[in-house]
This record gives C-alpha cells, structure tokens and sequence, in this order.
C-alpha cells in the first residue's frame, strides 16, 4: 500500500512539473545525499521569473540542527565570480578600466614582467605561479590585511600574460585589492555596498579580519558511513577569493540578477560573454565563470571547495535558467551527479552520440605525462605538485586514453589537433606555446570544468619516474654506506687485509673521509624523511596553508651541511686514488656513493629545497 501511494505521488509530481519550473524529486536528492556521505545541502533554482529554494539534511555534526533555506553556508571559490561582478560594476561606473595596468601593486619576480590587466585577472591568464603554503590563517585574528599579504606573497610570473589559464586565487585576490584601491574602501565593504545590498543579499558577506563569521552558519563536517566530525574554518589571508559566506536563496537573486542583465544589458551581462579560450572550439573563460557545454548548450559554471564545504553556480543563458546549491560537506563527486540531476530536469537528458572519427595521425604522438599549469617554479611545492598535478595519456589503437580523477576517459580524433570524448561531453585540443606542446583540457571540480592548460612532460619529470628515483637517491648510498661499506671492513679484518692501513701515513684521513660520507648520507635520509616527504603529506591535508611548522623549519640547514659535505668529498676523491687508499672495489663503492650524494645535491637544487623556499 505504501509503495502504491509514493507510485501515484511521483505521477501526480511528474504531471504537476512544467519544463520551466522542473525540479529534482527529493527522493533522489537525498538518495545521493546518502550515497555521497552529504550532510546537509541548500538549492536554489531559478527558471525564468521563478526562484525555488530548499534545503535538506543538518548542519551540525550531531545531527541535532536542520539546514535551512536561511542556513549560511561558505560558498569558497564560487565567491570568486561574485569579485567579477564587483569589477563589471565598478568598470561601468568608470573606476577602473579592464586595461589599467595593475603591476604596480604588487611586487614583481619570476623570469616575466610588463603590464598586467583586470582583464587577465579576471580570467587567470595572468601568468602567476601557484602558492599555497602560508596561503591560510588558523583564526581570523591572524589574518593578514589584504594589501600587506599581496606585497609580501605574491607569487612569482612564471608564465607570460595571456598565454595560457593559471588558475590562482592570488591572482582574483590582486583583482579585489585594485577595486579596493579604485574605490578607497574594503574590497569586503565595496562589494556589499555595490553588488549585496541592490541585490537584496542580506546575508551574503565576504568575511575579512574586520568582519565576523556569520551567526549560526552550516558547520564544515567531514563525514563517512560512521557519522560527521567538525574540522575547523580555514581563514584565507587572500579572502576574496573564497572566504564568503551566503545562503542558497541570495546567490538565487544572484543567478536571477546575471540572467536579467543578459536580457536588459547592465554591468553583469559582461559576465556571460567568452573573454578566454586556448582554442576557439573548445569552452572558454568569461570573467569569472567558467565557460562548458550540456546538450548543445553554453553553460556558465564555478565550483568551490574548501574543507567542510562544496558548492556550484550555473547559468545558462539562453534559456533563462541557472541554479546554486552548497553543502557542508561529502563527497566531490556529489557536485557533478547533483549538476547532471538539475540540469536533465530543466533541459532534458543528454543522448550524445558517439563522435565521428577524423583520422589524420597517430594518438600515439600525443601519449606521454601532461602537468596542469598550476604550480609554483621556484618554492618547496614544486616537488609534491608533480604527483596531484599530472595526468597520464596513452593510445590505444585510435583511440585517446586519458586517466585523471581516478577514472581513464576515451577520446576519438575529431579535427586537427581536436579529440572528443566517446561519450560527446568534452574536448581536447593540443597546441605549441613557446616551441613547447601543450593539451588543452577542461579540468573538473565538482561539477564545474575550468578551461586548463597542461604541459608536455619528459619521462623523467614524471611522478612515476620522481617517485622511483627519490627512492633510488635515498635507498642506494645507504646501503653502501651503512651496510656494504662496514660489511666490506669486517671482512678485510678478518682477512687481515689492514696492513695497507697500517703502513699508510694518513689513516686518519681515511676513516674521517668514510666518517663524511656516512654523515652526508645521514643527512640526506634525515631531510628526505623529516622535510620532503612530511611537506608532501602535510600539503596533501591541508597543514602547510597555514605555513611550514617550525619544526620542519629548524632542518632547512641540513641541504647546505648536505652541500658543504659533499663538496669536500669530490675533492677527497682525488687522494683515494692517487694514493690508492683502499683496494679497487672499495675505491669504486667510495666514488660511487659520492656519485650518489651529488644526484641527492642536484635534486635538493632542482626541487627548490637548496635554498629552501617558500
């Protein structure tokens, strides 16, 4: 009898919905709620003149507190087309222009210079590196001022403007600062003052050192099949770029306000046009959007994600529609099977045929290891971001292979240089910057996919290769010096082989040269350990945005004791052998592990840990 009364309920529902006012069953919702470990979830959907907002699930880790539609959630790096149209504003009321040249407020370094615009910023083809250790504040008493954090912090250039999309929180950050500089206000209170409060935001806010967390916001959760734990609010120094808070019904007069201007004109209809691409048959970039494709239409999409909270802002504008909704916590890939739900209920499915197959060369030119231009040249992160910024591409007959987030994607070519997915959802081009190959790609986050550039790898920069040479580095010199190398006395004692040693003049110099060694070593392991592979983990869970512990700071001086020692033993490497200090397979084994101590020298050198920096 139940069953027969839910069959008749979802028939009366599917009967009652309009295409225009279609919405995801709540029984779904929740189903992928339970599915994905969400705890709770606010939306708003926005179809015409139409706004309907709702919320499920609870905002507290015991569960004890509902989500409401007036629950305030962060909206993280969704808050980044919000500093968009700010400056849409802004620009039409002739503070600034799109073309003012804003290096000025910034300190320059990197191998590149020259002007850089709102226009780049706005659409992360700026060129900055990627940084994010120190990049967050444990409370908002230790955030740092806005100006004084972009003077101190800013990441180096390491690519030329407008040559390809770095996505940089720093970068949308520096666009905020020159709107606060324009304006001779708080970029937090311009943006109320100009976008908020004419939208009837009320509770949207962007949270600096001066203005509070809102009261009773969802808690951030970090949830499993056993239940949800609180982890704590990461406060960014460069806060506009994601430290927002806001709830489903205000970014709902948001998307209504951007789908209005589209029609009328106004400040925020200059959100929607294409204002980037890396190839012209691939989506975009608009100032602040991300630009992709549903069943052959554009959409307007940004993610956000930060611990504790996701969230997802679509527009399409040609058919008046757009939707946002957020959580305080679950799983990534709830975003994009939520997205699929709303966007199939307000423009139906998509039945993508399979794409017809352009074969003018062979895939296999194309396989290799790809890096996402997301990382820093010249700071301690560049070693870890090999291993969480690189993807594999392989051939298999003609068909493209290419595995990212966990899961291998197949790929037909399609045009010159163009590969599409089997499956008619997204693209790949290839192209040459600089004399150097690059893959152009969109690049997924909860649903939301960013125009993103990867660059060629050679094998040996390729995290399987690094993975198994710092092993090679740390494995081989220990086990000739701690264990061949003593193995190798002992039994030339027991052989009573010591009587070259016992004749020789500089004995001492012998076993100080062996004593070195082992300390460069030493060294090398203790560093490896206790710095390279601890700013990897603590990278990977988020510790180093807070900065390096100080701990792991006290080691810094371990590479040039490294440095000094090794030196010292090339140039110890002449005496053992034109003395002859030991027999021949010592005197190779000696050479060898020096050998070895230089490899280690030039990857703490090349890895940015020699100086270490950061």
């Amino acid at each position: 009898m139940k069953n027969l009364t839910l069959f008749f309920v979802a028939i009366f529902w599917s009967l009652a919905a309009t295409p225009a006012s279609a919405q995801v069953p709540d029984s779904t919702i929740l189903s992928l709620m339970e599915e994905f470990n969400v705890p709770g979830l606010s939306i708003s959907v926005v179809t015409g003149d139409e706004m309907v907002n709702t919320a499920f699930g609870h905002a507290d880790a015991a569960g004890r507190i509902p989500v409401t539609t007036d629950t305030p959630f962060r909206i993280a790096s969704v808050a980044k087309v919000l500093v968009a149209a700010t400056a849409m504003i802004e620009v039409a009321d002739g503070s600034i222009a799109l073309e003012d040249d804003l290096s000025a407020l910034f300190p320059s370094s990197g191998p590149f210079s020259g002007p850089v615009t709102l226009h780049d910023l706005l659409t992360h083809s700026a060129g900055f590196d990627e940084r994010l250790v120190g990049y967050a504040a444990r409370s908002q008493e230790a955030m740092i001022p806005l100006a004084d954090y972009l003077g101190s912090r800013m990441p180096a250039r390491g690519w030329p403007v407008g040559e390809h999309i770095n996505y940089s929180n720093h970068g949308m950050s520096l666009a905020a600062l020159a709107l606060q500089d324009a304006s001779d206000e708080s970029f937090a209170d311009l943006a109320t003052r100009k976008l908020f409060a004419p939208l009837d935001m009320t509770s949207t806010t962007f949270v600096s050192r001066d203005i509070p967390l809102p009261d009773s916001p969802a808690e951030p959760l970090r949830c499993n099949d056993a239940g949800c734990e609180t982890v704590e609010h990461m406060f960014s120094h460069a806060y506009p770029a994601g430290l927002t808070f806001s709830t489903a019904p205000d970014m709902g007069r948001f998307v209504a306000a951007v789908l209005e201007a589209n029609e009328s004109g106004g400040p925020l209809s200059e959100l929607i046009p294409t204002r980037f691409s890396h190839d012209e048959r691939i989506p975009g970039m608009s100032y602040g959007f991300f630009n992709q494709e549903y069943a052959g239409w554009d959409v307007r999409a940004h993610a956000g994600s930060v611990p504790g909270y996701w969230s997802l802002l679509v527009v399409i504008p040609e058919k008046d529609m757009g939707f946002f909704f957020v959580a305080n916590g679950g799983s990534s890939r709830f975003g994009e099977r939520m997205r699929d739900e709303l966007l199939t209920s307000l423009l139906g499915p998509w039945n993508a045929e399979k794409p017809y197959q352009l074969r003018s060369e062979d895939p296999e030119i194309r396989a290799g290891v790809y890096e996402l231009t997301r990382y820093s040249h010249d700071t301690i992160e560049r070693f870890p971001q090999i291993f969480y910024n690189s993807i594999q591409v392989w051939a298999s007959g003609d068909t493209l292979l290419v595995y990212s987030g966990g899961r291998v994607r197949e790929y037909l070519q399609t045009g010159v240089d163009l590969y599409q997915n089997v499956d008619g959802k997204d693209q790949i081009a290839f192209g040459m910057r600089r004399g150097e190959e690059r893959m152009f790609r969109q690049s997924f986050a909860y649903g939301a996919g960013l125009a993103a550039a990867y660059e060629k790898r050679p094998f040996y920069r390729s995290p399987g290769f690094q993975n198994e040479y710092g092993s090679f580095l740390i494995g081989l010199p220990v086990i000739f010096v701690f264990a061949i190398w003593p193995i190798g006395a002992l039994i030339a004692l027991i052989r009573r082989r010591k009587k070259s040693l016992d004749r020789a003049e500089n004995w001492k110099f012998q076993v100080a040269g062996s004593t070195v060694l082992a300390a460069a070593t030493g060294l090398f392991v203790w560093f490896g350990f206790g710095f390279v592979a601890m700013s990897n983990r603590l990278l990977e869970n988020g510790e180093m945005f807070f900065g390096v512990p100080e701990a792991m700071q006290s080691m810094t001086w371990m590479p040039v004791v490294h440095a000094l020692l090794t030196v010292i033993l090339i140039a110890v490497c002449v005496p053992v052998w034109r003395d002859k200090w030991w027999g021949l397979v010592r005197r190779l084994l000696f050479s060898v592990t020096v050998l070895g101590l230089i490899l280690q020298l030039h990857f703490l050198i090349n890895w940015n840990y020699l100086p270490a920096s950061w």
